[in-house]
């Protein structure tokens, strides 16, 4: 039996708009900086045994203690490095000048120094995407940042959020500091 014309056109078009909303809801980095990032940083703040990590927001309606632990457990291990547990409240003995702040939906304007130096609040929610920007700090010097986003979910839980957070912990400790020029792409390129 053949199949008509016109569904074949209703099927193609309703591929075509499942394709564009799952792509809608994909997590997407769209800014990243490294100001003095050294892959030891990391090392260093981890041998704290764990890093101190602020959450300002929640775009969920569950509990945001619940919302802190999705995120801080996502982040474990989901970046280059030894492996540094991400913890909401500073352990007693904690001295580390290191921690990382987390704003959602940051306004437009903020830049990743003041992520560090001040304590911005989260903006307008957007209706259709949660927006995260991260900064990882030493005291309030911007070390890294990054600036990212996901569709809107109600869920923390939500795969498509997990993954955002894990690509965004990626890109806030990077294995290299991509401030340094590869030399050996420039070395092997010369070679006969």
């Amino acid at each position: 039996m053949a199949l008509k014309p016109r569904t074949l056109t209703r099927g193609a078009l309703a591929a075509g708009i499942a394709a564009v909303a799952a792509a809608c809801a994909l997590p997407t980095t769209y800014k990243w900086n490294w100001e003095q990032w050294s892959p030891a940083k990391l090392g260093y703040a981890a041998g704290e045994g764990a890093l101190l990590t602020e959450i300002r927001g929640n775009p969920f309606e569950a509990p945001k203690t619940e919302v802190d632990a999705v995120i801080t457990d996502t982040m474990y291990a989901a970046h280059f490095g030894p492996k540094v547990p991400f913890v909401t409240q500073a352990p007693q003995d904690y001295k580390s000048p290191y921690r990382v702040v987390i704003l959602f939906d940051p306004e437009e304007t903020l830049n990743a120094a003041k992520l560090c130096k001040e304590s911005p609040q989260p903006g307008p929610a957007d209706p259709s995407r949660i927006r995260v920007a991260a900064a990882f700090c030493a005291q309030d010097i911007h070390e890294t940042s990054v600036w990212g986003s996901v569709g809107r979910t109600g869920d923390p839980n939500d795969p498509s959020f997990k993954a955002l957070i894990r690509i965004m912990t990626t890109q806030l400790f990077p294995n290299q500091d991509p401030n340094e020029r590869d030399n050996d792409r420039e070395w092997i390129s010369e070679l006969p």
